[in-house]
């Protein structure tokens, strides 16, 4: 099986070395020879406005040029080219400029002073098409044996790179290298768009968008050396003059940002080299920026920025020896791949700044490094499969690993989860019956609590219930002392009818004496008095009751059981009670409604509910020093609604703040002075309350006063 893998893993660099070779065995394999030596130079600043006609040849100010290849860097000016042409050996040659990226190029063939041959009209129109074989401008010199001066004028401007290798050479030698040209590129390109294809296949296949982005790249930069070679008419950009001038910008913008993209999120540089990451951020922007200049024609600005944007692939060396140094494998490759491609740059670039010689081969050292370079990321990416492949199986490996271990930890954790929970159950089966007496306690402790509460409050109010029972006795007992002398005037009269003899004789003397008597006793007066006396008695009798009434049920336990009642009677009784108290300290208006129906309820609680909150709103009352006695007012009302009966109790006193409200019901909470109150009171009226099932809603205002609203099912 190792056998097998390693001779797969062997069977790809093989094909890609076979292709690279014939990539590479495409080349012209002769020298050619270029003139720039024999040339003279003018820029077109220097020359007045005038047809070529007019002796533009004749002009001071030419230069001579000291290279074979002129390079006139990256400039908006126009310049002219002369070139002095042998008539008997030169005469029916091609003239060749290889640079296919110029944007205008005019070619003027002068015999004698006279333009007897023009390519283009030297200002707008970009050299025809019609002059060239293969991707490179030619022009073909005439016969011309009878001219003494034969010369050939260029006019040539560019917003790109204005490199000039000119060549005179014969037909078959132009044709013969425009072919193997082609089959280089067309080799090149091959590979190019094997390349593709399959990073989508593997795109569609994995889902990585890794290969989605590497296609995205190859594409541009493809696109990038089809123009730059003069294949941009497979494009069809010919037909837009707009687009053809500016398509090699537009390409280097976007193959710039592709390469950014690509590495990105190969090298995962938000991760592995943060610092970098950023920096890649910044020639994004730098990009847009050229992209913006490329589309209002500042075609200039654009390719240098461009050209300053594309030193960004140097920074990827050290992000790929960094990514490495992490342990990510594939940056290996990447840093392999990089580094032919970057070197491919130098070579091009020192090509283009003449510090090397322009051949054959330094000007197909950026395809071929950038073919090999599209060669090695792919293999950079297959092995970022494998890596990940590896990582996962890792990972699965450690998730197996980790699942037995908590498979083992859980059984442990099982065992001792039984033993501690016999030993958990066993004390918590001790804890509940000790819970269970200690909620007995508490409750029998709730019971003697509320009723301590309600006979502190009866011991409170026992003074005034004693003097609320004093004035009927008081009553009842004067009245007593005078019916007993109205009765001794009536015994006195009974007594002298009794003597009466009815045969005596002085019967009539009698009887007068007898009503002489009556009316000095004034008998008629005794007995309204009598009926007075005895109706006062009856009055205060019956006030005493109610008292006695009252007292008992509020005084009663009642327990948990429930009985029907009527709230009316309830709050009569709790009125009964605190009359004493209240007289002369608080008004109460009382409305309660007629025909209310009974509540299922403990009756004697419900007293101690009625008697606390009474109670509280006559303090709160008094709490107003601006309020008057007589205008102090405690409203107590009744009222059904539907199925419910409704009590309210509203004062006049001195209101809550919410802060206040929000905590009334909470145990041993008052606002009295210490010593004053303990607390208790609204708490057990609220566990009262809460006995009952009724809705407790309290309103209250600074200064203006409190209302509660209870709400009972009847």
């Amino acid at each position: 099986m190792r056998e097998r893998r390693h001779a797969s893993s062997r069977l790809p660099w093989r094909w890609w070395l076979i292709c690279l070779a014939a990539l590479a065995l495409a080349l012209p394999s002769h020298a050619q020879q270029y003139i720039g030596r024999r040339m003279q130079l003018l820029p077109d600043s220097m020359v007045p406005r005038m047809s070529v006609t007019e002796q533009i040849v004749d002009l001071l100010g030419w230069q001579p040029i000291e290279v074979d290849v002129p390079n006139l860097g990256v400039t908006e000016e126009v310049y002219w080219l002369r070139l002095t042409l042998d008539p008997a050996m030169e005469a029916g040659a091609l003239l060749e400029v290889q640079n296919a990226t110029i944007d205008e190029l005019s070619c003027f063939i002068i015999c004698d002073g006279e333009v007897i041959t023009a390519y283009g009209d030297g200002e707008t129109h970009r050299s025809g098409q019609e002059s060239r074989l293969g991707t490179y401008p030619t022009f073909a010199i005439p016969l011309a044996t009878e001219c003494t001066d034969f010369e050939v004028l260029l006019r040539v401007e560019s917003g790109k790179p204005l490199l000039l290798p000119i060549r005179l050479a014969g037909h078959k030698e132009v044709i013969d290298d425009a072919h193997v040209r082609d089959v280089f590129f067309a080799a090149y390109f091959g590979i190019i768009f094997v390349m593709l294809l399959y990073n989508l296949f593997l795109f569609f296949s994995v889902g990585d968008r890794n290969y989605l982005w590497y296609a995205f790249y190859i594409i541009t930069v493809g696109g990038a050396q089809l123009v730059l070679n003069g294949y941009s008419e497979l494009l069809g950009v010919e037909q837009w003059p707009w687009l053809e001038l500016r398509v090699v910008h537009l390409f280097g913008v976007l193959s710039g940002v592709a390469t950014i993209i690509f590495a990105r999120d190969f090298l995962d540089l938000p991760k592995r080299v943060p610092w970098l990451n950023t920096v890649m951020y910044v020639y994004m922007g730098l990009y847009a920026v050229a992209m913006l200049f490329t589309l209002l024609g500042l075609l200039t600005w654009a390719y240098n920025l461009i050209n300053f944007c594309a030193l960004a692939i140097f920074l990827l060396i050290p992000g790929a020896v960094l990514s490495l140094r992490q342990g990510f494998r594939p940056a290996g490759y990447f840093l392999l791949a990089w580094t032919f491609f970057i070197a491919a740059v130098v070579v091009f670039v020192l090509k283009d700044s003449s510090i090397i010689p322009f051949n054959q081969w330094t000007f197909f050292a950026l395809p071929v490094g950038n073919a090999v370079e599209v060669v090695l990321l792919s293999l950079a990416l297959a092995s970022r499969i494998n890596e990940l492949k590896q990582e996962s199986a890792r990972a699965r490996e450690r998730q197996l690993q980790l699942a037995r271990q908590n498979e083992r930890i859980v059984k442990d954790q099982n065992r001792l989860l039984e033993d501690r929970v016999q030993e958990r159950t066993l004390k918590l089966t001790e804890t509940n019956r000790d819970l269970e007496g200690a909620l007995n306690e508490l409750r029998t402790a709730q019971q003697q609590l509320v009723q301590q509460e309600k006979l502190a409050s009866i011991g409170q109010l026992t003074a005034g219930i004693a003097h609320e029972l004093n004035n009927p006795i008081n009553f009842v007992s004067s009245s007593s002392a005078s019916l007993k002398r109205d009765f001794d005037d009536v015994e006195e009269v009974l007594k002298l009818v009794l003597a009466l003899d009815p045969e005596s004789q002085e019967l009539q003397q009698e009887v007068r004496a007898l009503q002489e008597r009556m009316e000095e006793l004034d008998l008629a007066f005794t007995q309204d008095e009598i009926v007075q006396l005895l109706k006062g008695i009856e009055d205060g009798a019956g006030r005493t009751a109610e008292i006695v009434k009252g007292l008992r049920i509020f005084g009663r336990v009642d327990g948990d059981a429930f009985a029907p009642a009527q709230l009316n009677e309830l709050l009569e009784s709790t009125l009964v009670i605190l009359r004493s108290s209240l007289r002369d300290q608080v008004a109460i208006d009382l409305e309660l409604a007629e025909d209310l129906p009974p509540v299922r309820c403990q009756a004697g609680r419900l007293n101690q509910v009625f008697m606390n909150m009474i109670t509280n709103a006559a303090h709160a009352t008094m709490a107003r020093a601006d309020l008057a006695p007589e205008d102090r007012l405690i409203y107590i009302s009744s009222r059904v609604e539907g199925k419910r009966v409704i009590i309210r109790i509203e004062d006049n006193g001195a209101g809550m703040s919410d802060e206040v409200r929000s905590q009334i019901f909470d145990p041993f909470f008052t606002t009295k002075e210490v010593g004053e109150g303990t607390g208790l009171g609204l708490s057990i009226v609220m566990g009262i309350l809460s006995d009952h099932e009724a809705e407790v809603d309290v309103t209250s205002q600074l200064g203006k006063g409190t209302a509660f609203t209870l709400t009972f099912k009847a």
